[in-house]
């Protein structure tokens, strides 16, 4: 039984792991896809993330939150819905800034 209890454990910690990583990525993904978008011309429209990058500490801020929320993902037991929803919310926006930028590119070269 107690082997059982331990395969059982290694197992929820690989995908605890592997959902972290995953927000880990996608946070990293919009960070960068943000700073592309804005950097070409485009404007932020979250007013938190907006006041943020105007006061020079989004970079600082998505670190420490995406740290957070790492840590916060593999320590539960469980995956919790939360957890799952936050992957699929930073899915969508991470493909919403990669449609952006490639609309972008799309208008400049037709330019």
């Amino acid at each position: 039984m107690k082997k059982n209890y331990v395969k059982k454990r290694k197992s929820q910690i690989d995908k605890d792991g592997a959902m972290a990583l995953s927000f880990g990525v996608l946070n990293l993904a919009d960070y960068l896809t943000t700073r592309r978008i804005l950097n070409t011309g485009g404007e932020e429209f979250n007013p938190v993330v907006d006041f943020l990058i105007r006061k020079k500490c989004f970079g600082i801020f998505k670190t420490v939150s995406t740290l957070a929320g790492m840590a916060a993902i593999y320590a539960d037991e469980k995956p919790k819905i939360m957890s799952k929803a936050l992957l699929g919310f930073y899915g969508v926006v991470v493909a919403h800034n990669v449609k952006e930028i490639v609309l972008h590119e799309l208008r400049k070269d037709e330019l």
